[in-house]
């Protein structure tokens, strides 16, 4: 069997550097079948064995896509590749998705195939019945005129005729395809007086499938995400994908007579959270949108801040989708100068640790403090958390403004531990640096540079950090544990941990939210909550801290219950270290001794 590469069906140089080039001499140039070593997709044998009768032996025969078959397309081993409808009308459909029009250099021959195959990127289609070697020669010429009338034309004219108009993945409109529709639509809206909408969309979490199923699975939930997005859009409206996990609707004025922008974006969502049924899995995900009007001011690049700007302040504040407002894109590009700003805030020590003492209920002792980051800026003044760590997660600042406040909060620990005062020290760490599998070394080492005890620190997690990526959470608070370092589960009771997941971690504490603990004197609900979550840390072996004990009833209510440890206004605010050193000396609280 011979091998040729992508090349071997077009001229060559080698023999005469004067060889004609020009589009007529390389179009007039015939493939001989003695040379074609395709690609063959079947389930049986039936095309292989009926293609060597005709001298034409392939070079690869599979029933599956994967690796190996990317690399054979990318590689160029070969430009030809058949089909056999037998495979599945899926599996055709995935391989011309990923390989058809990504790669100029492969026609694809679907055999038995449907005609809207060759709307979906098939050089040709050919009943199994009329194969012979004629209209082989004849496809195989076809297909040959195409690719080297590809070759030659400029870019600009392919993109004219529409070789770049489609993403190769989902077969939506790609995303310099939607961008000159976008031009020439708000062009038109203007002109017209009518309206127009935008609306841009991201996957939600996307990255964490791929890192845990793969970017194969990660393309077929594209490409379905892709197929939903078109068939429950509104006719008129122009979908395309943008890059990566994120895609565009354009929603025209006759879209917008029938049904509004926002029950469209509503509708969507509801419909992309249906679980993905793929290969064996089940995946639930959700989506984020930003939605933008039309002004007469705004120019199409305008437009497409003010639907990212929307879909950007949909994130932070955590909702499905946004309608562009000028106060909330004020407000996001005050937080973007803040992200610009935080890097050089941690290394000019702009930061300020805030402490909260964690009271022992049976002898109202305090056993340790949590220590809450602040940032003094020099023009906006003290900025607490809620105003900047969401902001240094989703940039990429969160790291080491972790390692900063982990390293300040160890070292205050070891100074008051050398003064007599042992004291626990809480830090609060992100989702992103508990999956970090660095991160017990990072800790270990600022241990042992301090020589504060392992086991005052406290590291709190939230529920939603474990299960967001179970693997990797575990191996990190596993290691934690062998240093022997505290975990606390914060924030217990608002989101989804599985009993099972905190019986198989190594886990020494839950916080029950104060969003139950403030209450709880006056709302019977919470009340109740309160009682089950002690009830079941005690069957657990776990301690629990009640967060938000504000007055004098919940602490007798907390302690009547048999809860361990108290934090709230009640005892003291989150104060600054010289503040916290005189309430000490000041409170009816003793230090634990």
């Amino acid at each position: 069997m011979v091998s040729i590469n992508a090349s071997s069906l077009v001229p060559t140089t080698d023999t005469n550097p004067d060889v004609d080039l020009s589009i007529d001499s390389a179009l007039n140039l015939q493939p001989d079948l003695q040379t074609v070593t395709p690609l063959v997709l079947e389930k049986t044998n039936r095309l292989s064995s009926k293609l060597s009768e005709f001298g034409i032996f392939p070079s690869k025969v599979t029933d599956k896509l994967g690796s190996s078959v990317d690399l054979f397309v990318s590689e160029g081993k070969t430009n030809i590749a058949f089909v056999d409808v037998e495979i599945g009308e899926d599996l055709i459909l995935e391989f011309l998705r990923k390989y058809a029009m990504r790669y100029p250099h492969l026609s694809v021959f679907v055999i038995d195939g449907g005609v809207d195959l060759l709307n979906k990127g098939a050089a040709d289609r050919i009943p199994f019945d009329a194969l012979s070697k004629e209209r082989l020669e004849t496809a195989l010429i076809h297909a040959h005129r195409l690719r080297k009338l590809n070759t030659f034309l400029p870019s600009s004219v392919n993109l004219a005729k529409g070789t770049h108009a489609f993403d190769t993945l989902t077969s939506l409109v790609s995303r310099v395809s939607f961008k000159q529709k976008l031009h020439a639509k708000t062009h038109e809206a203007k002109m017209d007086n009518e309206e127009i909408s935008l609306i841009i969309l991201d996957i939600d979490s996307f990255k964490g499938v791929n890192e845990s199923r793969g970017h194969e699975y990660g393309d077929l939930i594209l490409a379905t995400v892709a197929e939903r997005l078109l068939q429950f859009a509104p006719e008129t409206a122009i979908v395309g994908r943008m890059g990566d996990d994120e895609f565009a609707l354009l929603l025209d004025q006759k879209a917008l007579s029938k049904i509004s922008d926002t029950t469209i974006a509503a509708r969507l969502s509801h419909e992309l959270r249906q679980p993905y049924f793929l290969n064996g899995h089940t995946t639930n995900l959700s989506a984020t949108m930003g939605i933008a009007k039309l002004d007469q001011e705004d120019t199409p690049d305008t437009l497409l801040h003010k639907a990212l700007s929307a879909l950007y302040t949909a994130k932070r504040d955590k909702n499905r989708f946004m309608v562009y407002t000028r106060q909330e894109d004020a407000e996001r590009r005050e937080q973007l100068k803040l992200v610009h700003e935080l890097p050089e805030a941690i290394e000019k020590n702009q930061l300020r640790l805030h402490y909260q003492p964690m009271i022992r209920m049976h002898d109202s002792t305090v056993i340790g403090v949590e220590a809450l980051v602040r940032w003094q800026h020099p023009s906006r003044g003290l900025l607490f958390p809620d105003s900047f760590v969401q902001l240094a997660e989703s940039s990429g600042s969160i790291e080491p403004l972790t390692r900063w406040v982990l390293d300040a909060a160890i070292r205050q620990g070891a100074d008051w531990l050398k003064t007599g005062k042992r004291l626990t020290v809480s830090v609060n760490i992100s989702a992103l640096i508990l999956h970090n599998p660095i991160f017990p070394d990072i800790v270990n080492r600022l241990l042992e540079q301090s020589g504060f005890p392992a086991d005052l620190l406290k590291l709190e997690i939230t529920e939603s950090a474990i299960i967001s990526d179970v693997v990797r959470a575990t191996d990190v608070v596993n290691r934690l544990h062998d240093l022997g370092v505290k975990v606390s589960i914060d924030d217990f009771g608002t989101g989804y941990t599985s009993l099972a997941y905190i019986r198989k971690l190594p886990v020494d504490e839950i916080k029950i939210d104060k969003s139950f603990v403030l209450n709880m004197n006056t709302v019977a609900d919470d009340a109740v909550i309160v009682r089950t979550l002690l009830e079941l840390a005690r069957n657990l072996d776990l301690s629990v801290v009640a967060e938000g004990v504000e007055d004098r009833e919940t602490w007798y209510m907390l302690a009547g219950l048999g809860c361990h440890v108290a934090q709230g206004y009640y005892m003291s605010r989150p104060v600054d270290r010289e503040t916290f050193e005189n309430w000490l000396l000041d409170s009816p609280w003793a230090i634990a001794k």
